[in-house]
């Protein structure tokens, strides 16, 4: 591993030169790159903290206040549309992305998060080992707003799930692409027919209420039923071939999946093989969830920015999703050269008291962001490479 020093400005530097390969705006170049490090910097989405570790960390001779108001007139200003920045450094990270596993598989998980009650966001992730990164995102009026159901239309999960298939498939034609979705998707059985007619499998969860057309004895006719009710074994998974939902007898599996550790049941619609719908729909959990916590409470504390205008919230929302990336990408590439971080005190994986196999005790995002805290570190006097291409290994 070639040894560079990385002081604050190289690193903002590296930013502005990755950045300029996606748009050629002097202002956005002179700023943005500080303000992203800042952002990242603070692990705050607040202007004041934001505003206070540029004016601390960059040695900036631009008053504070100053600093304060020129960031919120960057997120404001309608001629920034940073979602543009962001869609364009997905495509380049997935452009590189060299998928190394055997089955080709590829998880996408989606589902709503919410900004208080100001705004709505439809998150697409894509899984990298047990977490995941944002590969779509729309951001729509919150609960507040008349329009507050925008997010829920079926043309909208539509073209963000046409969207990612559409995105993945041109960089990756031969992945085997599945649609992971909790319970409020579970009734939306056109939008699991879309996903069949695109080639791709879905995982569903489905609510107990929901009712399938099934015969339950050879000799009897069938009748609809609860799922809640379907014969099921106690500790185990019962699987279920064809079975006919709703009125409009849609065709689908259905996995029945108790455990000894979960009070309630996983029921599971696919259209896949229903034996592995628990394995997959078992990747949700890191994958989106993950990265809603590490947006929120264990990140960046997105619902300190008290942002009101649609807009402003977009650009915003789209620098903590390219943070996202580019500190997970940092994490892959400290698992894939594991050997050359131990030596300056990063190890994310741990060996067990009882068992020889090593298993990870910081997720990608912390490693990537332990990793980018040391490289900026004032009083740190290990040297080591700080890489700022936005590469993303497989996990």
């Amino acid at each position: 591993m070639s040894k560079l020093y990385n002081n604050n400005n190289t690193i903002v530097k590296g930013f502005s030169n990755f950045f300029k390969k996606f748009t050629k705006s002097k202002t956005l170049l002179n700023f943005v790159p500080g303000m992203f490090y800042s952002m990242i910097q603070a692990q705050s989405v607040n202007y004041v903290k934001i505003a206070t570790e540029y004016f601390k960390e960059l040695n900036s001779s631009i008053y504070l206040n100053s600093i304060h108001k020129r960031i919120y007139r960057t997120l404001h200003n309608h001629h920034y549309t940073f979602h543009k920045l962001f869609d364009d450094i997905v495509n380049e990270v997935l452009s590189k992305y060299k998928l190394s596993h055997e089955d080709r598989n590829i998880h996408i998980s989606f589902d709503h998060s919410y900004d208080k009650d100001h705004f709505t966001i439809l998150m697409f992730t894509v899984r990298i080992g047990k977490q995941g990164i944002p590969i779509y995102f729309e951001v729509f009026l919150g609960k507040k707003d008349e329009e507050s159901g925008e997010a829920f239309k079926m043309i909208n999960l539509k073209k963000g799930i046409l969207y990612c298939h559409n995105l993945i498939k041109k960089y990756i034609p031969d992945a085997n692409i599945i649609f992971l979705a909790d319970r409020w998707f579970g009734n939306l059985f056109p939008l699991m027919q879309y996903i069949d007619s695109l080639g791709d499998i879905f995982v569903f969860r489905c609510k107990s209420n929901l009712k399938v057309f099934y015969q339950k004895y050879p000799e009897d006719h069938k009748v609809w039923m609860p799922i809640k009710d379907l014969p099921h074994l106690v500790h185990a998974s019962k699987l279920y071939h064809n079975l006919e939902f709703t009125r409009k007898k849609y065709i689908f599996n259905l996995a029945y999946c108790k455990s000894k550790n979960h009070k309630e049941a996983w029921l599971l619609i696919t259209n896949g093989r229903p034996k592995l719908a628990k394995i997959y729909y078992g990747y949700r959990f890191g994958s989106i969830e993950f990265l809603f916590k590490s947006q929120k409470t264990n990140g960046f504390y997105l619902e300190e920015s008290g942002i009101k205008k649609i807009h402003a919230f977009d650009n915003l929302y789209s620098l903590v999703c390219i943070a996202s990336i580019f500190l997970t990408c940092l994490g892959t590439e400290v698992s894939k050269n594991s050997a050359c971080y131990r030596k300056i005190g990063i190890t994310p994986t741990r060996k067990g008291t009882n068992s020889t196999r090593s298993h990870r005790v910081i997720s990608r995002f912390k490693t990537g962001l332990l990793l980018f805290k040391m490289a900026s570190a004032q009083n740190c006097k290990r040297y080591f490479r700080l890489p700022i291409n936005f590469t993303l290994y497989d996990a």
